[in-house]
């Protein structure tokens, strides 16, 4: 028996719940029949029109498309949940056979309509005529818009390849002021919980708020992104310093090879390309403010020309003819001593006739030695300089 009350009871449940859910297209298509007769989508939703409309906003972001610092574009895919309550649109369910929902397109109804403020061409508006918007028997709207936005974010590169930046997305409601929209945000900022991650950028932090400007609000939603910079340090910093500091072994090459000056140059120019690469990826304004990374790249530049210049006078120490003057006499000629026990400092000092054949040998290779002292007196400061360069871009990124 008490299987059989057991089996009764379940029943009269399936039934009821069939019964809930057997409206068909019929039922459906008078419902939207009787809910837009007369309807005038050119009115605002809400009944009382001394007060503002309340509209809830939920941004999710999919994914970063891309960031163009060079021209300031910004491009995301995204997913907007706008929900607000139009009591034109309710219904009774008991005399729709139950219905609770259904879907009308956006270009039936009244829409908060917003635009993007800061597009990087041309200004779009929310939605299209793909998009459907929900419906429920109490007057609820749930507009659900997918869509691809691309607007101007102004980069700051100052610590280019390790910087920040922070890239807005702002919508503006200018076909209503703030005394017809009151735009609210169910969270303080972005909803991540669908975001695919970017391969260039990191978010660290996100912000979602609203704005009245000239009695229009505007609706603001924040990035702050960080730059994964492993990629540029591999593949930009540490061959643009390796060949920086190449240059500097142009000094530890035979002045007999013939290749120090051809070294020079091509290590020189090398440089020069790595600095167009970078030109090519930053904005051409100076404002506000230039890379470091740039500067850095200046500086290597700089030295490069310089560590040219004195190679080639390095170069003319090796072949020069000339006496030593008796300041760089002690840098190659050893004392000598005459025959009656008295030294010679210099060769010129000595007739020709009492020179020994060793100390003319020795004065005629003092150029040569002076030279090789240069050279390495210039090796070790051109690497020195290298090195605080270095140093003085990582604190300045760091700080």
């Amino acid at each position: 028996m008490e299987r059989l009350h057991l089996t009764l009871r379940t029943l009269l449940l399936l039934c009821v719940v069939y019964n809930v859910y057997t409206y068909n297209i019929t039922d459906e298509d008078q419902l939207h029949k009787d809910l837009f007769t007369n309807y005038n989508n050119e009115l605002r939703a809400g009944n009382d029109r001394d007060f503002p409309l309340n509209v809830s906003m939920t941004f999710y972001l999919m994914a970063i498309k891309e960031f163009v610092e060079a021209t300031s574009k910004f491009s995301v895919n995204s997913v907007f949940i706008i929900t607000w309550r139009d009591e034109r649109l309710s219904w009774n369910p008991a005399m729709y056979q139950n219905i609770q929902k259904t879907m009308v397109s956006q270009n039936k109804i009244w829409l908060p309509t917003m635009v993007t403020s800061n597009p990087f061409e041309e200004a779009q508006g929310l939605g299209s005529d793909l998009v459907k918007v929900f419906l429920y028997n109490d007057g609820s709207c749930v507009w659900v818009i997918m869509q691809s936005f691309e607007v101007i974010c102004d980069a700051n590169v100052k610590y280019y390849p390790f910087d920040k930046q922070f890239c807005s997305i702002r919508f503006g409601t200018y076909s209503f002021d703030s005394n017809w929209l009151n735009i609210t945000f169910p969270n303080s900022d972005i909803n991540l919980i669908y975001y695919e991650e970017n391969g260039l950028w990191e978010i660290e932090d996100t912000l979602a708020f609203s704005t009245v400007d000239r009695g229009a609000a505007e609706i603001i939603f924040g990035i702050y992104l960080k730059r994964r910079s492993t990629y540029y340090i591999a593949s930009l910093l540490v061959p643009m310093t390796f060949v920086a500091v190449l240059q500097s072994f142009v000094f530890l090459l035979p002045n007999e090879s013939g290749e120090r000056i051809g070294f020079s140059v091509t290590m020189l120019l090398a440089s020069v390309v790595f600095l167009t690469l970078i030109q090519e990826k930053l904005p051409e304004s100076s404002e506000p403010s230039v890379s470091i990374l740039g500067y850095l790249l200046l500086g290597y530049i700089s030295l490069g020309g310089v560590v040219t210049l004195v190679v080639i006078i390095s170069s003319n120490l090796y072949i020069e003819t000339k006496p030593v003057p008796k300041w760089l006499q002690h840098l190659c000629c050893e004392r000598q001593t005459d025959t009656d026990g008295s030294e010679l400092y210099s060769i010129k000092d000595v007739p020709p006739a009492q020179r020994e054949d060793g100390f003319k040998e020795q004065c005629e290779l003092c150029w040569k030695k002076i030279g090789m002292k240069f050279d390495r007196f210039c090796f070790v400061m051109s690497i020195i300089l290298y090195v605080v360069q270095v140093i003085i871009f990582i604190a300045i990124v760091r700080d």
